[in-house]
Parts: structure tokens; C-alpha cells; sequence
């Protein structure tokens, strides 16, 4: 084997075997705020402390799953070590479903929260979390992805998530997880 061979080699599982870095304290904190604006633009009755509460809430629980999961880089080799049983967790409705109850939780009165996925029933099947202001259309709103980065959380408008082509969840196919909080009235607290 050459010297290129070799080191093409190890420079590719270098990349493959590294885990994701989230960013200090300071960066997340930046990127919430970026997050915040860009849902306040959404619409003007969106309240601007409930989108700062949601956007540092899905910027620092996104990187916490990330400590949680340690996904690789490329997030369809994290995909292969939890299909194959090296991961236990990590594929990508594992990060909506555990993320949605924390933005849930935060009782926004402006946003409306929506789960959504994109390819369903498909091997490129994924899942994500949608964020519109109140009322306002599905389509007009912001995909939440904190797994295609590995927990350094990826957002931007339906429209111009080019890679995906997200459409709402059916009622019937909420996760099972989720139902008490989604569907109360089916699945009483005890």
C-alpha cells in the first residue's frame, strides 16, 4: 500500500471516527440569539422573550443530547453504528423526539411547535421539528434539525431547506413518546 493510500486511509477515519464539538458556552449563546431573531421574524406577534426562551432552549438541550449521543461528524456513519448496535442512540427522530418535550414545556402563547418529516417511509427517511408563529401556515415556518450536525442545532426557513422536503406528521404516526403531551385528552397524566 502507498504512502497516499495510507494516509487518504487515515485521514478518512479520522473524519468518520471524530466526534462532534458544539461550541463553547459563548458560540451557543450567539447562535440562540441568531436563532431568536430569525423566529421573531416569522411574524410581529411573535413575543420576543419566548423566542429567546425557545431558541436557548433548543441551541443548549441540542448539544447537551450531543454529549449524550457523541455522534460522529458524518451523520450518516453515527446512523451505521446505531443500526449495526455499536450506539445505542442517535438517529435523527431519537434528537426531534427528545428535544420536542423541552420546547413543549416552554408554553410558547405565539409559536406554534410541529413534527415533521421529510422522504417518510423511506431509507432516507427524516425528522425534524417545525416552529411557526401562531396560526401561520406549516410551509411558512422554521425546520429545527439538531441531528444533521450532531447537536450543533441546524435551522432554516421550509423554504429554503433545499436538502429536505418536509411535510407535517400525520396525527396516527406521533411518537408514542410524544402522545401525552400532544393528545392529553387519549393519554390522561396519572
Amino acid at each position: 500500500m502507498s504512502a497516499v493510500s495510507r494516509l487518504t486511509i487515515l485521514l478518512f477515519s479520522t473524519l468518520i471516527a471524530s466526534c462532534v464539538n458544539v461550541g463553547t458556552l459563548a458560540e451557543r449563546q450567539e447562535k440562540a440569539r441568531r436563532l431568536s431573531h430569525d423566529l421573531q421574524q416569522l411574524s410581529p406577534s411573535i413575543s420576543a422573550p419566548e423566542a429567546d426562551r425557545l431558541a436557548t432552549t433548543a441551541i443548549e438541550e441540542s448539544a447537551r443530547m450531543s454529549m449524550d449521543f457523541k455522534p460522529l461528524v458524518l451523520p450518516w456513519a453515527n446512523n451505521s453504528l446505531v443500526n449495526v448496535g455499536l450506539r445505542k442512540r442517535g438517529l435523527c427522530y431519537q434528537w426531534r423526539d427528545d428535544l420536542f418535550p423541552h420546547l413543549f414545556k416552554l408554553r410558547s402563547k405565539t409559536m406554534d411547535l410541529h413534527l415533521t418529516s421529510a422522504h417518510r417511509g423511506t431509507v432516507r427517511e427524516h425528522n425534524g421539528i417545525i416552529v411557526t408563529a401562531r396560526g401561520q401556515p406549516f410551509e411558512e415556518g422554521i425546520v429545527l434539525d439538531p441531528w444533521r450536525h450532531g447537536g450543533r442545532l441546524w435551522w432554516g426557513r421550509i423554504s429554503a431547506d433545499k436538502k429536505y422536503p418536509w411535510k407535517p406528521l400525520p396525527w396516527e404516526l406521533t411518537p408514542v413518546v410524544l402522545r401525552p403531551l400532544l393528545m392529553p385528552e387519549l393519554y390522561p397524566s396519572r
